[in-house]
């Protein structure tokens, strides 16, 4: 059995309880914070097609309760919903958390990759894209837990088609944008979407958008305005209402009342 970390070294045996009764295919020599195959969703890395990301190390400081990920609806965590969700159109899930919650993610995610996440949002998706095995990304984010795997499924569909595409919502009314305080221009409502998530992209695709950041020094709070700014079509699929996204404590009393929609 040789590692497909690179050193032939395979320090973890068969993986005898994993879905697809294969090896855990990286080694604690050349995988730091390695575990072994506890798990039940390891995958060999050339069976890795779809990785679906969920970026959580946040400090969830709007919204007062901590990191966002690590919150219970339900009875559950919401990396716990979203890990669920993931393995349902991803052949691998990974997560990134603070430093501090490295142990409790891993205790709360055996079936998933759990790395440290980066100081912003966009730190963290650039580690977990690197940190991912497959040819597409599924990026999630932990504070939008109700997005169904409907939308998932179909926003991989676009990127498959474009390289990259997202979720956007109808904003039901009239879009104005402002500069100086004032109204410089109006995008009515089929002329405007809100962005949402699920994103997805293909490998290279990403790479060109974290280079194309890296290049500007921008860090951007959707990684699709990096698409949009490198001059990359993005397709737009239409997103759904109940996905809101929990920043402040008025979110979080909404989300009580949406429950249902988090499997």
């Amino acid at each position: 059995m040789r590692c497909a970390g690179g050193n032939g070294r395979a320090r973890w045996p068969i993986a005898r309880n994993c879905w697809r009764a294969k090896t855990w295919p990286k080694c604690a020599a050349c995988w730091p914070g390695c575990r072994p195959p506890a798990m039940t969703g390891c995958v060999s890395m050339a069976e890795v097609e779809v990785s679906c990301l969920i970026p959580s190390a946040g400090s969830g400081d709007r919204l007062g309760l901590g990191c966002k990920g690590f919150l219970e609806l339900a009875g559950r965590p919401l990396l716990r919903w979203l890990a669920d969700k993931g393995r349902r159109v991803a052949d691998e899930v990974v997560v990134a958390v603070p430093a501090d919650r490295l142990d409790e993610a891993n205790a709360l995610l055996p079936d998933c990759r759990v790395i440290v996440g980066g100081e912003t949002r966009h730190d963290s998706v650039a580690l977990l894209a690197r940190a991912a095995r497959g040819d597409w990304l599924l990026l999630q984010d932990a504070a939008r837990p109700f997005s169904s795997i409907a939308l998932c499924a179909a926003v991989l569909a676009r990127a498959r088609e474009t390289g990259c595409a997202g979720a956007f919502v109808d904003p039901e009314v009239p879009v104005a944008r402002l500069r100086d305080g004032k109204v410089a221009a109006v995008l009515l409502r089929h002329e405007a979407g809100v962005f949402q998530s699920p994103q997805a992209f293909s490998r290279e695709t990403m790479r060109r958008l974290l280079a194309h950041a890296q290049e500007r020094g921008y860090r951007p709070q959707s990684t699709l305005q990096l698409a949009i700014d490198a001059g990359i079509e993005v397709a737009a699929v239409a997103g759904e209402k109940h996905n809101i996204k929990l920043t402040t404590p008025i979110d979080w009393r909404v989300a009580t009342l949406l429950e249902e929609y988090l499997t």
